[in-house]
């Protein structure tokens, strides 16, 4: 049995009248009639049997259009849901998210007023390759790309300060050494950002004192401002301190600052779907946050 075969008989099973299914076929009548003997021969049994001048199925032949008929309506459905699957594909954006969250959030939310059928995946996972677009700390002695073939990277350098009570005390620009005693408000799960600060301060002889772990920048901002403890704040991705009750002071020591990588996968520029469109737009919103 092939397609082809089945397709004809099918189409006869349906008509019941071989001129009839030749015409709606294209084919010429004999050919389709050898056709279906081919498949009785090749099954061992009649498909069809004579009414006067009409066929009609046996229960052999009703018993195989039963099986078969499905079975080619989803082939033929098969393409139709190929280039609905690689539109899908096309459309989903897949974010490695493992800095500047909030920063990107907003980038999602400009996107998918511009793109709405845009879908988005997100991952916080290092080691997960699947990524069209990756949003990263540059540390020292590690690929921002996690080792992926990128295509385009662009990276926005901010200086890292210290958030203090409105009431604070503090002049800028703050010591690290003056902050030796403090109780720092950090943010969980911002290991990148964690380890750079940690990192920087290790080479002064310092280490900070985490009094207490946030989910939130917004949290952190709150705790600070009550005057629960002091926390390092980069100087844009985590937004303005304005209005809350802390503030923003530079630290007196160069070099305290970290860099933010954002890359395209390679990937993902040669299929052409939304992840370079989505790139562009979370280029343009790091861009004004840095402004």
């Amino acid at each position: 049995m092939d397609l082809t075969q089945l397709r004809y008989f099918c189409d006869v099973a349906e008509t019941e009248h071989m001129t009839r299914s030749a015409q709606r076929l294209n084919v010429v009548q004999p050919a389709l009639s050898r056709s279906i003997q081919r498949l009785e021969a090749e099954l061992g049994t009649h498909l069809f049997e004579r009414t006067g001048r009409n066929i009609r199925l046996t229960e052999e032949g009703a018993f195989l259009r039963d099986r078969v008929a499905p079975l080619l309506d989803s082939l033929d459905g098969t393409a139709d849901d190929l280039r609905d699957f690689a539109a899908g594909r096309a459309r989903t954006v897949r974010v490695a998210l493992l800095s500047a969250t909030a920063v990107a959030v907003d980038a999602i939310a400009a996107f998918a007023e511009q793109q709405p059928r845009a879908a988005f995946e997100l991952s916080q996972d290092e080691g997960d390759g699947r990524w069209d677009v990756r949003l990263d700390t540059v540390l020292p002695g590690t690929d921002p790309a996690g080792g992926s073939p990128s295509a385009r990277e662009e990276r926005f350098t901010e200086p890292i300060g210290i958030a203090v009570p409105r009431r604070s005390p503090y002049r800028a620009p703050v010591p690290l050494e003056a902050l030796a005693g403090e109780r720092f408000i950090s943010l969980a799960g911002s290991r990148r950002f964690r380890a750079l600060c940690d990192g920087l301060c290790s080479r002064r002889g310092f280490a900070p004192a985490i009094g207490f772990d946030s989910d939130n920048p917004a949290v952190v901002k709150k705790m600070v401002a009550l005057g629960l403890g002091v926390g390092f704040w980069p100087r844009h991705s985590w937004g303005s301190l304005e209005g809350s009750g802390a503030r923003w002071l530079p630290l007196a020591e160069d070099g305290f600052e970290r860099t933010l990588a954002v890359t395209l996968s390679a990937r993902a520029e040669e299929d052409g779907g939304c992840a370079a469109g989505f790139y562009d737009c979370l280029l343009a919103t790091l861009q004004a946050a840095w402004n």
